[in-house]
């Protein structure tokens, strides 16, 4: 009899990793991957709890999936299950609940507990890296290489270094044959991703790599170009500036966490510098030709006054960032910051976000208009056909989602070179 499973990822890059290794898992084990929860045996949601958007987001799915298909298996797995296992036993929708080190195995925990509820969330204090050779992607033309995990830099207003534990990396030797696999397979870019990618660190053979010692033994091998995900603004040394500007194959496309550009308010969230500091290493970056920098300005946080929202606003608006992601803040159950006061009030947070949203929108418009009649090389990730006419939309090295239409027939996943208009 067949068995069938449907994944329902929230959050981010690494979710989406370890979301493919989870599918790489169970198609191993003779599971068909379906398109709807309604189709499945097993529903397998990949959880997030960075806000609580993401917390309403699970328990929609939980709620709409158990209506839509009641005999399913549900599985919950990741970081909201981690840090909440209590909440979910208590609405009692779930019938498998794991942690973040135990989403591997599974296979052998759905069989074993197929029909009775289970539980297995273990204290993460002091695990290891769960590694994972993951060389094929079903559903993506860009591959996801997940190299580090956990954090170890309790920001107040994050609740991700309790749910994922202190700071781990994959093994150099690990890293490489992923490379390898991957490019032998016809990716032409892998995504470079960790929770706090900046702190990779391992030691193998007597020699301690850092982040810029992994992405120069990633270089060696040809054939396909690099995009770095997040990185935090002090884990840059003049090094790894040097090596994210010079090489050609690193995609011009950098995530510089902001948070705020008050000095006072990044002193509260616990963040390790002060604004001259961030501006300083941004107009560094910016050597780089036609890079996309982007951001991450949370909005409101506890004691946030008018004076320094607006030094968040001047900085949007003036500096060379090229766009941001903003986010509402919201208390978190276990964050620091959830105790500080005072608050600032759900409707002024509101308006402060759209206002910075309506300056990011504005900035990354100026910078499109900035590629237009530059040749860019995109990889194609959508196709869609109109009797001898193709439709073609991919992403761009510096992160712009463009399209074009040819009679030329490609594939997803080629990589090819067109003029922004």
């Amino acid at each position: 009899m067949n068995k069938t499973a449907y994944i329902f990822t929230l959050g981010c890059k690494i979710n989406i990793y370890e979301s493919e290794a989870v599918k790489d898992i169970l198609i191993r084990s003779g599971y068909e991957i379906v398109k709807k929860p309604e189709n499945a045996d097993v529903v397998i949601i990949n959880s997030c709890t960075v806000t609580s958007n993401a917390d309403s987001k699970l328990y929609k799915f939980l709620n709409k999936a158990s209506i839509a298909n009641p005999y399913a298996i549900k599985v919950v797995m990741g970081c909201y299950s981690q840090l909440e296992s209590e909440k979910l036993k208590e609405h009692n929708i779930a019938d498998i609940i794991l942690g973040i080190d135990n989403k591997y195995q599974i296979v052998q925990i759905i069989e074993e507990h197929r029909n009775s509820k289970y539980v297995q969330v273990h204290d993460n204090s002091k695990i290891e890296f769960e590694d994972y050779h993951l060389a094929e992607y079903k559903n993506h033309t860009r591959a996801f290489l997940k190299v580090q995990d956990g954090c170890d830099n309790f920001c107040t207003y994050c609740t991700i270094s309790k749910a994922r534990g202190r700071s781990r990396s994959k093994s150099p030797s690990s890293i490489m044959k992923d490379v390898k696999d991957l490019v032998s397979n016809g990716y032409k870019e892998i995504i470079l991703s960790g929770i706090d990618l900046g702190s990779y660190k391992y030691e193998e053979n007597g020699h301690l790599f850092l982040l810029k010692d992994i992405i120069k033994e990633i270089l060696k091998i040809e054939g396909f170009r690099i995009r770095i995900s997040s990185v935090e603004p002090w884990c840059f040394d003049e090094e790894l500036i040097r090596i994210f500007t010079d090489e050609n194959r690193i995609c011009p496309h950098f995530h510089i966490p902001l948070q705020s550009a008050s000095d006072n308010i990044l002193k509260k969230m616990n963040r390790k510098y002060k604004i001259k500091e961030f501006d300083t290493l941004i107009k560094k970056l910016k050597r780089k030709k036609d890079v996309l920098i982007s951001t991450d300005i949370i909005v409101g946080f506890p004691t946030e006054s008018k004076a320094d929202y607006e030094l968040s606003l001047s900085y949007l608006k003036n500096s060379q960032l090229d766009t941001a992601h903003i986010f509402s803040y919201s208390d978190r159950p276990h964050a620091a910051s959830k105790n500080l006061l005072p608050k600032v009030l759900k409707k002024e947070i509101d308006r402060r976000s759209k206002e910075l949203r309506q300056i990011a929108e504005n900035k990354f418009e100026q910078f499109y208009k900035k590629n237009i009649g530059s040749n860019k090389d995109i990889i194609i990730e959508k196709i869609k056909n109109n009797d001898d006419m193709y439709l073609y939309s991919g992403t761009s090295d510096n992160y712009l989602q463009l399209s074009f239409k040819s009679t030329q027939k490609y594939k997803k996943g080629d990589l090819l070179s067109v003029v922004v208009e």
